[in-house]
C-alpha cells in the first residue's frame, strides 16, 4: 500500500477508508488522513479553525499556534480569509462559525480540494474517492471536454468529467453548506505598480521563512535545471547554510552536451554542493496498478506519474522544493507582456491546450466571474494562479501525495504571489525579478550563463507581445490539428 501524504476525505458521516486510518473530527464532519501529514484544530465557543498541512505566517515566522490565532482574532469567513493570506506552505483551512462551516486551500491550491454540489457533502483531494462514494456517472458532454485534450493537460475553470463535482479554485472559499464555491479578491482597485527592487525586498524574507519552516520538517532535495525558476530555489538554499542536495533528471531526448545536463553540473561544483544525475525509471506494473485504482486509470498522466517514481526511487526520504509560482507569475511564463485586451476565451484556450467549443464556453463564464468580482489583479497573472496553478500544478501534486512523496514550494503564499502581481509585465517577462532575487540572495549563481533559445523561431515567438501573440495561435492550431487526427475527435 503506498504510503500517502496530503491525503483526506471529509464527509458527513464516517467514512471507512483503508488509505487514510486517521480519523479527526471538525464539528459535524470527520475528516480521514493519511498518517504523515499534520493536522491541528482549535476552538472558542461559536469559531472554530482547523489547518490540515504544513502552514507558517510568512511574516512573523509562527507556525506553532496558528489555528487558536484564528480562532481568537477571527469573527467570520472573511476574517478568516483575510488571516490566511499572510500564510505559506502546503495545506487546507477550514473554518467554522455558528453553524456555517467553510474550507480554503492554499495560495494556489496545491494540495486539491473536490467537492460535490448535491446531496450529503464530501469532499476530498482526490475526485475518484467522491466518484466511488456517490456512483456518480461522468457527463457526456464534460467527458468530451476532458478528452479533447491531453490528460497531462488540466480542465477549464472549475469543472470535472462529472457535473456534479467541482475543484475549488485558488482565490475561492467553499461555503459548505451551500457547496457552493465563493470568489474573494485580492485587489479592489488596479495594483499600484512596484518596482523589481521593492519587490524584491519585500518578497525575500517572506520566503527565506517559508523555506526555513520546510527545512524544520524535512531534509531537502533541490531539482536543477538549466533554467532560471531552479537557480532562484538554489540561491535562497545556499543562503539558508542548511545541508540539501541537488539532482537532475536526464531523460531520453537528452545527450551529455544537453544545457539542462551541462549547466546544473557546472552550477553545483562551482558553489560545492552534491549534485545527482539519474534516468527516467521504468514504473513498475504493480505501482500503475495501484494507481489505477487510487485515482482511476484514465485520470492521470503515466509521464507525471513516471517522472514522479523516478523521484521517489531515488530521493524518497526528502522533501524535494521546485520552483514553479515563479515562473507562472514571477516571469509571465504563459503570457509574456500580451496587452490585456487579448485575455479572451479564444486565447486561454489555446493555453489548456484544450480543442473543444465547451472549453472555451467554460473560460468565458471564468471571465465573467472574475469581472462580476470586481478583482482587478491581472487577468492573465490570475489565469496562471487559478487554472494553471489551481488546476495543472494540483493534479500534478496530486501524483506525488498519492505516492508519498513530500513536493513543495517556497513561494506558495497570496503575500508573495501578489507582490509578483505588482511589477510590470514587461519586467516580468525579461526574468528581471528572478535576476534580483538571485543577485541579492546569491549573486555569484549569476557568473553561469541561464540556458539558451537555440531555436531561431522560438527567439522570434518571444520577442514581443505581438508575436507571442500570434505564435500561441499557431501553434495551438498546429497541435490542434495532430491531436484531432490522432483522437479522431
Amino acid at each position: 500500500m503506498l504510503n500517502s501524504v496530503f491525503s483526506y476525505v471529509i464527509t458527513e458521516n464516517k467514512a471507512d477508508i483503508p488509505e487514510l486510518p486517521v480519523k479527526k473530527e471538525f464539528g459535524k464532519y470527520t475528516l480521514s488522513l493519511d498518517n504523515n501529514t499534520p493536522f491541528a484544530c482549535a476552538a472558542k465557543g461559536e469559531i472554530a479553525c482547523a489547518i490540515y498541512g504544513l502552514a507558517v505566517n510568512v511574516i512573523t515566522g509562527e507556525s506553532d499556534n496558528l489555528v487558536n490565532q484564528i480562532v481568537d482574532t477571527c469573527k467570520n469567513v472573511d476574517d478568516a480569509v483575510a488571516y490566511e493570506k499572510q500564510l505559506g506552505g502546503k495545506y487546507i483551512l477550514l473554518f467554522k462559525s455558528g453553524g456555517e462551516y467553510y474550507i480554503q486551500g492554499d495560495a494556489t491550491c496545491s494540495i486539491p480540494i473536490f467537492y460535490n454540489t448535491e446531496g450529503a457533502f464530501i469532499c476530498s483531494d482526490n475526485f475518484n474517492y467522491i466518484v466511488n462514494a456517490k456512483g456518480y456517472e461522468a457527463d457526456e458532454a464534460f467527458s468530451f471536454i476532458r478528452k479533447s485534450g491531453d490528460i497531462s493537460q488540466a480542465m477549464p475553470y472549475d469543472i470535472t468529467q462529472y457535473k456534479e463535482i467541482k475543484q475549488l479554485l485558488p482565490n475561492h472559499y467553499l461555503e459548505i453548506n451551500k457547496q457552493t464555491a465563493i470568489r474573494f479578491i485580492n485587489a479592489e482597485a488596479k495594483q499600484k505598480e512596484i518596482s523589481v527592487a521593492e519587490a524584491t525586498k519585500l518578497a525575500a524574507p517572506m520566503i527565506e521563512k517559508l523555506l526555513s519552516f520546510y527545512q524544520k520538517q524535512y531534509k531537502i532535495y533541490c531539482p536543477i535545471t538549466s533554467g532560471r525558476d531552479s537557480r532562484v530555489v538554489l540561491a535562497f538554499l545556499i543562503k539558508s547554510k542548511e545541508a540539501f542536495s541537488c539532482y537532475t533528471i536526464k531523460h531520453p531526448h537528452h545527450n551529455e552536451s544537453t544545457q539542462d545536463i551541462t549547466v546544473p553540473a557546472e552550477l553545483c561544483k562551482k558553489v560545492n554542493i552534491d549534485h545527482k544525475l539519474v534516468e527516467d525509471a521504468v514504473v513498475p506494473d504493480a505501482l500503475k496498478e495501484e494507481m489505477d485504482r487510487r485515482l482511476g486509470s484514465e485520470h492521470y498522466s503515466q509521464r507525471t506519474l513516471q517522472i514522479a517514481h523516478t523521484i521517489q526511487k531515488d530521493f524518497g526520504d526528502r522533501a524535494i522544493i521546485n520552483g514553479d509560482i515563479i515562473g507562472q507569475v514571477g516571469k509571465c511564463s504563459l503570457h509574456r507582456d500580451i496587452p490585456e485586451i487579448f485575455a479572451t476565451p479564444a486565447y486561454f484556450r489555446c493555453k489548456l491546450h484544450n480543442y473543444s467549443k465547451g472549453a472555451k464556453k467554460q473560460i468565458k463564464l471564468w471571465l465573467q466571474e472574475i469581472k462580476r468580482s470586481g478583482e482587478k489583479v491581472n487577468t492573465f497573472d490570475l489565469f496562471s494562479i487559478e487554472n494553471r496553478m489551481g488546476r495543472w500544478a494540483a493534479q500534478e501534486n496530486l501524483i506525488y501525495n498519492t505516492l508519498g512523496q513530500v513536493y513543495l514550494n517556497i513561494f506558495n503564499s497570496r503575500s508573495i504571489v501578489y507582490i509578483w502581481t505588482a511589477v510590470a509585465r514587461k519586467e516580468r517577462k525579461l526574468s528581471k525579478l528572478h535576476i534580483d532575487l538571485i543577485r541579492e540572495t546569491q549573486g555569484d549563481l549569476l557568473e553561469i550563463p541561464f540556458e539558451k533559445d537555440e531555436s531561431m523561431v522560438y527567439r522570434i515567438s518571444k520577442a514581443n507581445g505581438a508575436t507571442y501573440l500570434l505564435s500561441s495561435y499557431m501553434k495551438y492550431y498546429i497541435e490542434g490539428a495532430k491531436f484531432k487526427r490522432g483522437r479522431s475527435l
